[in-house]
């Protein structure tokens, strides 16, 4: 799930990505094309609820190809993103439109 938040003030947005994932063996993290599809530069916490999240701050007008990395080996693609894209390893990532 993605929550967007314009920044008051900036040409920024404040963007929530969030997932459900069973059964965690290990780290959840946030990869895209914003971080250089870096697993370590957006860890993901894990709420109360169970789902696990994380805030970035994106550029408006812009467009983000993006994954989950669970346990640093199972890449997941947000059922409810703005759209997918297919990638070059035969899957798709999700993306998230500003």
């Amino acid at each position: 799930m993605i929550k967007k938040k314009p920044i008051k003030g900036s040409r920024m947005i404040s963007v929530t990505f969030s997932c459900r994932v069973p059964e965690v063996q290990g780290p959840v993290a946030l990869a895209g094309d914003f971080n250089g599809w870096n697993p370590t530069a957006h860890p993901m916490r894990r709420r109360k609820d169970g789902s696990w999240a994380v805030t970035v701050r994106l550029p408006r007008d812009s467009e983000h190809q993006y994954r989950f990395l669970v346990g640093q080996e199972r890449w997941l693609t947000d059922g409810e993103a703005d759209g997918l894209v297919p990638n070059d390893f035969g899957t798709e990532n999700s993306l998230v439109r500003l």
